[in-house]
């Protein structure tokens, strides 16, 4: 499966909504990246000319990581600011939490912010109780829902994932555990792997329990990988479920070469697809709380 082309899509469906708002070039975003990572800042770069091609208008400041706290204060009290970006890790460390529950949640695109989060986890889907105005959620987790979706995984009904089983490999608070929420939410029975050992999410509740790498993945139809390290021992097509969808988000690749011959649907990345849902999340940021301003 190709994510660019799907991510084409739904970029396209969000430059039509701005059509019909009429606020081409009149939505700004403030991306900032306080790191020399080349990649980091290669991947902002894209971004920046993604959002341009749409018609939102994407400013990209470098700024010195000590810096970033007043920078984030001053984009939050600027009305013309619609949406904030930022490109983590900065610290890498807990100062990052810090930063990202800085941002307003009125113009958080990466719904990172504790308002959000506890939207999710309670599986609160609307802005006061308003039909009108949904939740956001964090884009990469999104990104990888919406991909599911496409291949056809999702029921359609109010709980489109019972009966499935899923293991994620990763419980980050930005990416990891936000998907075990979400999937769990939609009737999937979720095992989370990370250093720390695994937990099963049912319901978005999670819970200890002691089970194999092993056994997870000979129950799972769906595995996702995102582990940021080459030591991580690859998961091979004899792990697996022949018709098991595999899914990789780390810059990584966590699977061995076998699964793309032997399985059903292997997606490798998820870098253009996250791209497209910051700029579905601008707009609804827009809508919600901006454009009757």
């Amino acid at each position: 499966m190709n994510p660019a082309a799907v991510a084409n899509r739904f970029s396209e469906a969000a430059r039509v909504d701005i059509d019909d708002l009429g606020v081409l070039g009149k939505i700004r975003v403030r991306g900032m990246i306080a790191n020399h990572d080349r990649p980091s800042l290669e991947y902002a770069e894209a971004t920046q000319r993604k959002f341009a091609q749409i018609g939102i208008h994407y400013e990209l400041l470098q700024v010195e990581r000590l810096a970033l706290e007043t920078a984030i204060i001053e984009a939050n009290d600027d009305p013309e600011i619609h949406g904030i970006f930022i490109y983590f890790p900065v610290f890498h460390n807990e100062q990052d939490s810090y930063l990202r529950n800085l941002v307003d949640y009125r113009k958080d695109i990466e719904a990172g912010s504790i308002y959000w989060t506890r939207k999710l986890y309670n599986n609160d889907r609307l802005v006061d109780g308003d039909p009108s105005r949904k939740a956001l959620l964090p884009c990469t987790p999104l990104a990888i829902v919406k991909l599911l979706g496409e291949i056809g995984v999702y029921a359609k009904d109010n709980q489109p994932l019972t009966g499935r089983t899923v293991t994620i490999f990763n419980r980050s608070e930005v990416i990891g555990r936000p998907l075990a929420i979400m999937l769990s939410n939609d009737g999937a029975k979720v095992y989370s792997f990370d250093v720390n050992g695994p937990m099963l999410f049912v319901d978005a509740r999670p819970e200890e329990i002691n089970i194999s790498r092993t056994q997870a993945l000979e129950e799972s139809d769906i595995v996702v990988t995102g582990v940021p390290s080459a030591d991580f021992e690859k998961i091979t097509a004899g792990e697996i479920r022949p018709d098991c969808v595999c899914l990789n988000f780390s810059s990584y690749s966590n699977f061995d070469e076998d699964i793309t011959h032997r399985n059903r649907i292997y997606i490798p990345k998820v870098g253009p697809m996250t791209v497209a849902m910051c700029i579905r999340n601008t707009l609804r940021l827009y809508r919600n709380f901006h454009h009757d301003s």
